[in-house]
């Protein structure tokens, strides 16, 4: 990671932690005491408008936030300015597919995590 954004991304997580419940990262990773490398971060209990939940942050940081529907999830992912892309983790296939269709974000993985082949086009 380039030193600008290095930094970029660590004053998320400084921002973060007035903005939900640092819970793993938060710095750099053990035995990378040099360099511009940031540990996965983790922030529960994150509200949908704080910063670090509706900006793109482009670094290993995660704002988590509880939901008890899918309705919920929905209005959450869709109350988004960026919509990049969402990703699904559950044992409801039907109800993860009907949430593929609905939400707003340019690609959706359903129990998956970024698999592609960059080579290939993107659907128009």
């Amino acid at each position: 990671m380039h030193p600008e954004h290095y930094e970029k991304v660590m004053g998320y997580i400084e921002i973060g932690k007035s903005e939900g419940r640092l819970v793993a990262g938060g710095g750099r990773p053990e035995g990378f005491e040099f360099g511009n490398f940031v540990a996965p971060t983790v922030f529960a209990d994150v509200a949908p408008d704080a910063r670090i939940f509706q900006e793109e942050i482009f670094g290993p940081v995660v704002a988590i936030t509880p939901f008890d529907t899918w309705e919920d999830a929905l209005a959450l992912a869709n109350n988004t300015k960026y919509g990049l892309a969402a990703y699904v983790w559950t044992n409801d296939l039907k109800g993860a597919h009907n949430f593929a269709q609905s939400v707003e974000a340019g690609m959706v993985w359903l129990n998956s995590n970024n698999v592609r082949d960059l080579r290939t086009p993107s659907a128009v």
